[in-house]
């Protein structure tokens, strides 16, 4: 390691140091540049700082969360196009834990007891100013020194590293001037002091200095063979073949190892790749279904509620069936609306949450109230287009009964880009760890047999991981197009964050159970039965 950075790093900081404890009017004096007799420091609500503040904040969030996948995703899948190595992926990740997580915020902030410069006397509250490298302040916990939004911020710049040397001294400027600009808002607001800010920064440089060495070079190159060696063994023991292998284990086409996705025959199916968890079924006999229950989950849609349930009549007036609406805690019309509607004839139930429980939740309620023995299951919404219906409860009977599922598949999306970004990304990442041969699982539309459907593992989310919760119980699984719709009323109830914030683990969590899931009996005979 050269210990030439880190021996200037370690002389700037005692520097700094001295300045500050000989000089400590230089902190109280930088901080009364942002100080207005009688109003006091930037309001912290102001819609300037709480946009830099969003931003240093958002810029954590990313620059962690891509490189937790950069590691995570590197045990499962090989991740194409994307730029953080798994070794630069641990880099970045340790530097956030030890820099501004460990010394920073678990050390100093509850060891030294300097007081903001928010509270101190001068400044309108009632404490004394203490200066730097102070540890019996007034302050007893979240104290002024250091700033861990600043050493947040200055963690940013570990990205120098990861980003091609041919960009590094346009990424490495923008870097720093966004980690500056959130630093200097926090001495703007009152919450810390200018040398708070600067000893945070030299901490994360030197923790930067120190880590680089054993994250990158041939110390880089070990590691990643380390995760490829792993990765490779999880799926050899999960049973996916190889890139090399895959070739020789594929089935030939026609044979009776062929693989299905569920249809009439080879022309209408929708082949998948070969792995353990997707069923070698041939398609079997036709199968009718009595009755069709669909399944609505909605809160606050009455507008689209008055259209979307006489749009499912018309399509199922040739079959029989109900609408099941559940209601998930709504606080608008929706009531009077599906009332209204019952009073025209059309079979609707109305089902409701005493308080919002979410789209998963709603979803099984519905599931566990039907009374048809084929469920299908569509947003309350109205993007999705119920004229698909009848077609995909169609493919699903004439699949057989070898088939779980038919998935509805959007086409022509016309959701906002933000949205389609998220599900785009959300969908490859799941197809690479799961391997459940969909490409969106995030479409509402979907068939399956009540039985089967109610028979599955329920977990908040489950909605969005039924085509391999179907292949895990040995189903295999149809595809249908299906037109996306533009929402005429309101803005939606479960957004991108709502889906996003738990997406990780429970994606994580499917995949232990399917891996917990692997030993199946196969066909089930009640042998019994079958004598008497």
């Amino acid at each position: 390691m050269n210990r030439r950075p880190l021996a200037g790093l370690t002389v700037v900081l005692c520097l700094v140091s001295l300045v500050f404890l000989a000089f400590p009017g230089i902190d109280t004096g930088v901080s009364a540049l942002f100080y207005q007799q009688g109003r006091g420091f930037a309001d912290q609500s102001g819609i300037d700082l709480q946009i830099v503040r969003g931003f240093g904040n958002w810029m954590t969030i990313l620059a962690v969360s891509a490189a937790g996948l950069s590691v995570v995703g590197a045990l499962f899948a090989r991740l194409p196009g994307w730029p953080m190595r798994p070794s630069a992926g641990l880099f970045v990740l340790c530097v956030y834990a030890l820099g501004p997580g460990l010394v920073v915020n678990a050390i100093l902030k509850n060891t030294a007891g300097r007081v903001r410069p928010r509270n101190l006397a001068e400044f309108g509250g009632s404490l004394d100013f203490t200066p730097v490298w102070h540890f019996a302040g007034q302050c007893t916990g979240n104290c002024s020194f250091s700033s861990g939004e600043a050493a947040s911020a200055a963690a940013i710049l570990s990205l120098f590293f990861v980003v091609p040397r041919s960009d590094r001294a346009p990424v490495g400027l923008g870097l720093t001037v966004a980690a500056a600009t959130v630093s200097a808002a926090r001495i703007a607001a009152g919450g810390h002091f200018l040398s708070d800010v600067l000893v945070s920064w030299i901490i994360v440089l030197a923790t930067i200095v120190i880590l680089r060495p054993l994250f990158f070079g041939a110390a880089g190159g070990r590691i990643d063979a380390r995760f490829a060696a792993t990765r490779e063994a999880i799926r050899a023991r999960l049973g996916f073949a190889s890139g090399k292998n895959r070739a020789a284990r594929q089935p030939a086409n026609g044979s009776a190892a062929a693989r299905f996705s569920g249809a009439t025959g080879a022309k209408d199916c929708d082949k998948a790749p070969p792995m353990d968890a997707l069923p070698t079924l041939q398609p079997t006999q036709q199968r009718h279904f009595a009755m069709i229950s669909v399944v609505v989950p909605a809160r606050n849609e009455a507008e689209n509620l008055a259209v979307l349930v006489p749009e499912i009549a018309t399509a199922l007036a040739a079959r029989r069936h109900e609408i099941v609406v559940v209601d998930d805690g709504s606080t608008d019309a929706t009531p009077e609306t599906l009332e209204r509607l019952r009073g025209q004839g059309l079979a609707v139930r109305h089902i409701r949450h005493e308080r919002s429980a979410g789209q998963s939740r709603a979803v099984r309620t519905g599931v566990l109230h039907a009374a048809g023995d084929c469920l299908v299951t569509i947003d309350g919404d109205g993007q999705n287009d119920p004229a698909f219906i009848p077609e995909m409860v169609a493919r699903l009977e004439r699949a057989g009964e070898g088939c779980g599922l038919v998935a509805g598949q959007r086409t022509g999306r016309t959701d906002s880009f933000s949205k389609r970004l998220s599900s785009r990304a959300a969908n490859r990442l799941r197809t690479a760890i799961l391997s459940d041969a969909t490409r969106d699982t995030g479409c509402g539309l979907k068939a399956l047999p009540t039985a089967l459907f109610r028979r599955l593992p329920y977990f908040d989310g489950w909605h969005r991981y039924l085509p391999a919760l179907v292949l895990r119980e040995e189903f295999s699984i149809a595809h249908l197009d299906v037109k996306d719709r533009q929402r005429r009323f309101g803005q939606s109830n479960y957004g991108i964050f709502d889906r996003a914030a738990r997406g990780a683990l429970d994606l994580f969590g499917v995949w232990w159970i399917l891996r917990r899931g692997r030993r199946t009996p196969g066909r089930v005979d009640d042998v019994s039965a079958a004598r008497e």
